[in-house]
């Protein structure tokens, strides 16, 4: 019999090096106690037992005392168990612990840095030559580490910026009364804003063409704003809709100004939101300054992917069929963001009724929600939308023993600037850990499952390349992928944070715990988690803004994305987001990202090696039960009838049979592992959802309102925001249907 939850208890103590007058150990030791919690030893790992703890490379000689006693106290009182690591046959643990050692040892934040550099060079964003060139260094970077790499160039649909201006006109005669500015400008000390490859503030899809109108201010650009609104009295009917970015995707925004009847959008970055009421401004601090613009997609499609080809991969060289691009509800008015400067000039302009408190900004005047007769902006937008080329890279580390089996790591690689943070600051980390990973290959240790390495094009434009990656692998990846961990941003701080499937959550809690924080390097990044979470932490369900949603919500992959935040400062998407700003703010010495990248490589270590993946499938079942009391409160509140046990006999099904796989006499992986991943996709199996079909995942779908969020049992949530009783009742049926299948393959499975 073999039991992949636990393994023998061992002990080994050991101690090399001198102890100093001092009573430090600072040359070669090793203390090694592997005890319920693991072991303790050098280059970043912590161990905890019975209380004492180490972390690094230093251990005073009471230190040491303390140690042993903790290890002989708890050999003595349980020899015989130990918790080994989930989904380990016992024999297999303490080889699979001095790998993670190894792994947590050998990251090296020199490599970050000159990755970092490589990637951060100059404005890259998809379609364009800085764009080309990015992909030629990560596929030269991939091949010299030894790896396979493969270049997935795809033809897709994007735009470029050709105009965009913005200018404050005298009533009635059209004449230019101010000029606003739609670029960020140099400053003293940053050499990257002179870059000659920066493109002016836009927001790509925005629709061409020039009006003159009116201006009102719509907050956040909210659906509730928009309706406040018009309860307000206020039309927006051919006026110029300005909002503050925040509170959802910049895309909704101007889809609802739009559907209000708007003529154009302006966007701004507010000071209370990102600027000096934050703190101080860049270059004395890392806030917003005045002429800090924030570009980005406003791209609204049911579907992520090139909006040509939903559902078929647009990959060069394949006979596709394209949607006309007249009829893809992509926005029709110009879109433009500017700087809280430049808006501050129309909003002080502003001569109608106060804003209700909540809409007040941090401009230094008051908001007001119209601009009066006398006030006309002029906004001019145009955009160059065509096919253009980019391409995926792919960095391949071959299975010794389940080769068909995947474990992918990806961030993208585009950027409307140079990227320093968003995608760098994780991109850096994708290749580090390949890196890492091919060096344990090459030194004789092999992963048991192939390890995919990716930097996906064309995600600012709507999470395009990883999309389109998916859609061409849909067959292999449905069968075999074992889990997708997107980086995106991932190295922004040095407070750890987590998002993942209920099936991952432990993992990355138990990988937590085995890394030293960069906030304290002195405790585990589980604890200094804990406490900033004010108990156990809370790892966060995926949003639906990053690679990780074609994986996750159209073909039920598992997924997780990990990082750090804290840092003091924004750079979003904006001219700012260099290294210069970067390593002032953030940091320049790569601790964040070093932590981040130990984390990382422990919970994909154990995905890759395990003899069967720890998929927590059971975990499901706490998450639906809540989201359908949740559900079922808002229900009532809109006269439907939903009852929050209705799935209560589904879920005991489940949670027994996940109980039960685990505790199985069953040895074969070759069932096992493809058991838990039929399980996993039971999520996107069956009748395609009535709403948003693309996002076939019926445990979780990107929010429809706001786009960087998520909604958990989505198919039910849409009903309910429907008032449909009947797609609500139908709905739970086919959920009942899911989580019966999913327990029927984990007790077949366990049965043979």
């Amino acid at each position: 019999m073999t039991s992949y939850g636990s393994a023998a208890r061992r002990l080994t103590i050991s101690t090399g090096g001198r102890m100093a007058s001092n009573g430090l150990i600072r040359s070669m030791w090793e203390l090694r106690v592997v005890c319920g919690r693991g072991t303790v030893s050098q280059g970043g790992v912590c161990w905890r037992l019975t209380g004492v703890e180490h972390c690094g490379g230093v251990m005073r000689g009471s230190s040491v005392a303390l140690w042993c006693a903790a290890a002989v106290a708890c050999a003595g009182a349980a020899w015989a168990e130990d918790e080994g690591i989930r989904g380990f046959a016992p024999e297999r643990v303490e080889a699979q612990r001095t790998i993670e050692e190894m792994l947590i040892g050998s990251v090296r934040r020199d490599r970050l840095r000159s990755f970092h550099e490589g990637l951060s060079s100059e404005p890259s964003p998809a379609g364009t030559e800085a764009d080309l060139r990015k992909i030629r260094w990560l596929s030269k970077s991939f091949g010299e580490m030894g790896l396979e790499v493969e270049e997935h160039w795809i033809d897709v649909y994007l735009a470029r910026p050709v105009t965009g201006e913005v200018e404050i006109v005298r009533d009635g005669t059209g004449e230019v009364s101010v000029g606003l500015s739609v670029q960020e400008g140099p400053i003293e000390g940053d050499p990257y804003l002179t870059d000659e490859g920066l493109d002016i503030g836009w927001s790509a899809y925005s629709g061409s063409g020039e009006v003159v109108a009116g201006v009102v201010y719509a907050n956040y650009g909210r659906r509730q704003d928009f309706e406040a609104l018009r309860e307000m009295g206020v039309d927006v009917r051919g006026k110029i809709v300005i909002a503050r970015f925040g509170g959802n995707y910049r895309g909704y925004k101007a889809k609802f100004a739009e559907e209000h009847g708007a003529a154009g959008l302006i966007m701004y970055t507010d000071p209370k939101d990102s600027g000096y009421v934050r703190g101080l401004m860049y270059p004395d601090g890392g806030w917003a300054t005045p002429e800090y613009i924030e570009r980005g997609s406003v791209k609204t499609l049911d579907y992520v992917g090139d909006p040509l080809t939903p559902g078929v991969a647009a990959t060069v060289g394949a006979e596709v069929e394209r949607l006309d691009p007249e009829e893809l509800a992509l926005p029709r008015i110009p879109v433009q963001p500017i700087g809280w400067g430049a808006a501050h000039e129309i909003l002080s302009r502003m001569e109608g009724r106060v804003v209700p408190e909540a809409w007040q900004g941090g401009l230094p005047m008051n908001y007001r929600v119209d601009g009066g007769d006398a006030l006309r902006v002029r906004l001019k937008v145009e955009q160059d939308r065509r096919i253009m080329r980019t391409a995926n890279v792919v960095a391949i580390l071959p299975g010794a023993k389940h080769p068909d089996e995947w474990v992918v790591v990806g961030s993208h690689h585009d950027a409307w600037t140079h990227g320093a943070g968003d995608p760098n600051a994780g991109t850096m980390i994708v290749l580090e850990l390949a890196r890492m990973f091919s060096e344990r290959v090459r030194s004789g240790q092999p992963v048991q499952r192939s390890m995919l390495f990716a930097c996906w094009g064309a995600e600012e434009y709507g999470i395009i390349g990883s999309t389109e990656w998916v859609e061409e692998h849909a067959e292999h990846l449905g069968a075999h992928a074992v889990a997708y961990l997107n980086l995106d941003m991932a190295a922004m701080g040095p407070n750890f944070r987590a998002s993942a499937s209920p099936s991952l959550r432990a993992l990355i809690l138990e990988a937590s715990k085995l890394v030293a924080s960069a906030v304290d390097p002195e405790r585990t990044v589980y604890e200094v988690w804990s406490e900033q979470s004010g108990g156990t932490p809370g790892v966060r369900v995926l949003g639906g803004g990053s690679d990780h949603v074609p994986f996750l919500m159209h073909a039920g992959i598992p997924s997780m994305a990990m990082g750090g935040g804290g840092s003091s400062g924004v750079s979003y998407h904006s001219a700012y987001d260099n290294l210069h700003w970067y390593r002032k703010v953030v940091g320049d010495d790569y601790k964040p990202a070093e932590m981040i990248a130990r984390v990382a490589a422990v919970a994909l270590s154990r995905l890759a090696n395990a003899d069967v993946p720890a998929l927590e499938t059971g975990a499901y079942t706490e998450v639906v039960q809540e989201q359908l009391r949740s559900l079922s409160k808002m229900a009532e509140e809109r006269g439907l009838s939903l009852d929050p046990e209705a799935l209560s006999g589904a879920l005991d099904e489940l949670r027994s049979a996940h109980t039960g796989f685990f505790a199985s006499e069953v040895n074969d992986e070759v069932v096992m592992t493809p058991a838990l991943i039929g399980a996993e996709r039971a999520w996107v199996e069956g009748p395609e959802p009535v709403e948003r079909p693309w996002y076939r995942n019926r445990f979780i779908a990107s929010d429809r309102d706001s786009g960087y969020a998520s909604w958990v049992l989505p198919q039910l949530r849409g009903a309910i925001e429907s008032e449909d009783q009947t797609m609500l009742d139908e709905e739970l049926d086919e959920l009942r249907t899911v989580l019966e299948r999913m327990a029927r393959v984990l007790r077949e499975a366990a049965a043979e």
